[in-house]
């Protein structure tokens, strides 16, 4: 059963909030589909929800054996890629047993085919990059004391063609797949005694071509606007962004998603308990908004902001309401 119940922003705004079990999280957005997961008691699910602005107009469940959550989405026009980690078991360190996870959906939501993969016994697919021929795809693998990253290629018709399992750490947590001249670029975040950013190159055809360490943090996010390479995360308590040689701390809490537009640059996250985005100018002006009380941004797209209040339930609010300033 779902509920949508409209509330108020601290700044006034109207917002709508969307339960569709004990947990409901947005976690990527692919044009007009919001992809995520929902905990109905029992097992999680991964959650279709098709938008209009903050209005959910169709939704849909995929579930199956144990526990199935979505982590990444793409629009391809005449239908959706969505990616995720399928019929592993929840646990408070990541869980068990998960496949990852790839679904090509036509218009209607129904799967044309689904890709299961048991890398190291535990992956998720969280991020999804478009090729000329296929889809490169990236996420996590392992269990705490062996974690790793995976990245590998799967054709339009959803074979595998190739996957590189790399990495054993202390721990990981998978930040985004961003593309380049030779390839595509799987950065994450690796602890060995300390957290480092990593960024690891890659060809077209799954040769590596090298690592390097971007920063110290944790990234959650991260994007290229304006030449420059953009990391989202946290650094100890912190809400911590790097764009390109520059360091910005913004108090306590947590920057989890990232939006370029333009000469702008929006990112969203929790600070000092509030759901906020933070809009970056071109001359790396700051302004943050507040929006809800007790909670977080989890998506951010050009019409429409998604995150999650502090009783799992899920926010949409339109992106126009959204961009009033709330507090310079």
């Amino acid at each position: 059963m779902s509920d949508s119940n409209p509330g108020q922003c601290s700044g006034g705004q109207l917002m709508k909030t969307y339960s569709f079990g004990t947990e409901t999280v947005p976690v990527a957005l692919a044009g007009d589909l919001l992809v995520g997961s929902v905990h109905d008691g029992k097992n999680y699910k991964i959650m279709l929800a098709r938008l209009d602005g903050e209005e959910i107009v169709e939704t849909r469940f995929l579930a199956g054996e144990n526990d199935w959550e979505g982590h990444s989405a793409l629009d391809l026009g005449d239908n959706y890629l969505i990616g995720g980690a399928v019929e592993g078991v929840a646990t408070p360190d990541g869980g068990e047993g998960w496949k990852a996870y790839l679904a090509r959906l036509d218009k209607s939501l129904n799967p044309l085919w689904e890709l299961k993969l048991n890398v190291r016994n535990n992956g998720a697919v969280y991020s999804i990059l478009l090729s000329n021929d296929g889809v490169f795809i990236a996420g996590e693998t392992g269990r705490p004391g062996n974690k790793g990253f995976f990245m590998g290629k799967v054709s339009k018709e959803g074979e595998l063609l190739w996957l590189r399992d790399f990495g054993s750490w202390e721990d990981a947590v998978f930040t985004a797949l961003l593309p380049s001249e030779n390839g595509p670029v799987a950065i994450g975040s690796a602890k060995e005694k300390r957290w480092k950013v990593r960024a690891f190159e890659f060809t077209k055809d799954g040769e590596p071509l090298g690592e390097n360490v971007l920063a110290g943090g944790i990234a959650l996010n991260a994007c290229l606007w304006n030449g420059k390479l953009v990391l989202a995360g946290y650094r100890r308590e912190d809400f911590w962004l790097r764009i390109g040689e520059r360091d910005v701390k913004l108090g306590k809490g947590s920057a989890t998603s990232l939006l370029p537009a333009g000469n702008k640059l929006l990112v969203g996250g929790e600070l000092e308990g509030k759901a906020v985005v933070v809009e970056i100018l071109e001359g790396e002006e700051l302004e943050v908004r507040e929006l809800w009380e007790n909670g977080w941004v989890e998506v951010l797209g050009m019409d429409v902001v998604a995150g999650v209040t502090g009783d799992w339930k899920m926010v949409l609010l339109s992106a126009c309401q959204s961009d009033k300033k709330l507090r310079n």
